[in-house]
């Protein structure tokens, strides 16, 4: 079994059919909106202008982020086309490095192939781990480059090898251009708690100032060039993007210290059990576990405490630290008893008949909300009867059987859930089957898309035309226009508010090939209600109204 006979060989399949399984579909689906569509159409337009210093968003400045997340799209859409798999294709990849990270992580910090294997499939079983692979944002690079800083650190502290260290301060660099000091966070706790408890002293030599340097130099040079050419971005970058995240409601993203609470526990069933079982036997377990452990659970607990504190909060904001939590799973799962660990098997077995019956219920029921197509109900009947064989196939005495469980419910979530996202695109908030339909109503390019109040940064993709966006009050209209050269923007982005910017949209409600899309839950604003029957047409999406003119 397991425990008795992986090599190399078998670990490097493992990851292949990881990387198989998410791949696949991973283009058959639209962008979403609004934070994939806006990363796909930032890189989008970076390739087509050739500017990779200034991110552009519908030909406005977009400064919100460091340009790695965007340059790797880039380098997707270069190689695969300017499209879903192009703009995905390397989160897949990053996913596959993290699990070879964690996997190297423990051989580094415990020195044993199985539990390094094991946490490898318990990562790969991780619902958030399998959600960044889905959406393009930064956080599967930010996980990637922070994990793999980290891990160089540790090479260097455990083998003694000077190229470790400048590998870790080009990777932490890389880390800074992709979402900023929140990168530190994670390295410098992880870093800290190691010293304390394994009681390093911090040696200093010419290669640490050296590879502080390039560190220095690389994170650096980005930020240094959009400021000398947009002056007032230092101030932004400390004040609107950092501070105002950690101690405000910027961005409606807002949420209450225990918001992460409840996630946490959702994110790590039913693994959560072993380690609470251990702790309700063993009053003293904390101070009987490894350094390791220690290492591992204090730096997960402190940095799930800082962002607990952080007002802005988002799921996928916490993570950087899962790679932790899988590694102490794993372990645990050395050291329970027999019971537990039939516990586990039979809760993912629950699990995926639960799956399975929700598909299979909604197959049959033919809700109109969303679509069940017979691809996806095979795919779960296969994966069923993969799960229960098993469950009776592999021993229970062997440790990593939970594991194996968990990493193939893990690939049932993603092919399931991907073939959904293919045939609901519009209940995922994607435009793709909406400006498929205005493109077939209008073919040609001579057509004019208004959107009501909301900021829809994929319809270029699928029109080859920016849209105008009416801003009245919905944040994601409320555009930073400040670093602006001139007022071209003026075009694409009317102020409702301005009575001369409605008596334009007036004119233009009159006017073929127009298409005006609302928000079906917000509506349109009383006032400009007189509007819609300048409009001869209407059709109703999952989310979307469009009044238009042929």
């Amino acid at each position: 079994m397991l425990s008795k006979g992986v090599n190399n060989k078998h670990y490097l399949l493992f990851l292949v059919v990881a990387l198989a399984i998410l791949l696949a579909g991973v283009g058959s689906y639209g962008f979403t909106e609004t934070s994939e569509a806006r990363y796909a159409e930032i890189s989008k337009e970076m390739l087509s202008t050739q500017d990779f210093i200034n991110p552009k968003l519908l030909g406005i400045f977009h400064f919100h982020k460091p340009p790695i997340t965007y340059y790797i799209t880039t380098l997707g859409y270069s190689i695969f086309g300017i499209n879903e798999f192009g703009a995905r294709f390397f989160l897949q990849i990053a996913i596959v490095l993290q699990m070879a990270l964690v996997f190297g992580m423990v051989q580094l910090l415990y020195n044993d192939r199985k539990i390094a294997i094991t946490s490898s499939l318990v990562y790969f079983a991780m619902p958030l781990v399998l959600i960044s692979s889905r959406n393009l944002t930064t956080d599967a690079y930010l996980t990637t480059f922070i994990l793999g800083a980290i891990y160089c650190w540790q090479y260097y502290t455990t083998k003694g090898k000077i190229v470790g260290v400048y590998l870790f301060n080009l990777l932490v660099a890389l880390a800074l251009l992709t979402k900023g000091p929140v990168a530190l966070l994670f390295i410098l706790t992880y870093i800290i708690v190691y010293k304390i408890i394994f009681k390093r002293n911090s040696k200093i030599s010419i290669h640490h100032v050296l590879g502080f340097g390039l560190c220095f130099f690389l994170a650096s040079s980005w930020y240094i060039l959009v400021i000398i050419n947009n002056p007032g971005l230092w101030d932004y970058f400390v004040t609107d993007q950092l501070i105002s995240r950690i101690t405000s409601h910027s961005f409606n993203r807002s949420k209450p210290f225990w918001f992460y609470i409840p996630l946490i526990i959702c994110l790590t069933l039913p693994w959560w059990w072993i380690i609470s079982r251990n702790f309700k036997r063993k009053v003293g377990i904390f101070l009987n576990v490894g350094r390791e452990d220690r290492l591992l659970l204090i730096s997960s607990v402190f940095l799930f405490l800082i962002f607990s504190v952080f007002k802005t909060k988002m799921v996928l904001y916490i993570l950087p630290m899962f790679w932790m939590l899988a590694i102490l799973i794993a372990v645990q799962l050395y050291k329970v008893n027999v019971s537990i660990r039939n516990t586990l098997n039979l809760a993912y077995a629950i699990l995926m008949g639960c799956l399975f019956m929700g598909i299979l219920g909604l197959w049959f029921w033919k809700p109109q909300f969303i679509q069940i197509s017979n691809a996806t109900l095979i795919i779960g009947i296969v994966f069923v009867i993969l799960v229960v064989s098993l469950l009776f196939y592999i021993d229970n005495g062997v440790p990593e059987k939970p594991a194996i469980m968990g990493a193939s419910f893990g690939a049932a979530l993603i092919l399931l859930s991907t073939s959904i996202m293919a045939h609901n695109g519009a209940t995922f908030n994607s435009t793709k089957e909406m400006i498929g339909f205005i493109n077939n109503v209008t073919p040609t390019k001579n057509k004019t898309i208004v959107v009501y109040d909301y900021l829809l940064s994929s319809i270029p993709m699928y029109s080859g035309d920016n849209p105008i966006t009416l801003k009245l009050r919905n944040n994601t209209t409320d555009r930073e226009v400040q670093f602006q050269k001139n007022e071209d923007w003026k075009e694409e982005l009317w102020d409702i508010n301005d009575d001369v910017m409605v008596s334009r949209l007036d004119s233009l409600s009159y006017s073929p090939n127009t298409y005006l899309i609302i928000d079906k839950k917000r509506g349109f604003k009383s006032d400009l209600k007189y509007l819609e029957p300048h409009f001869k047409n209407r059709r109703e999406f999952v989310k979307w109204m469009v009044l238009y003119n042929k």
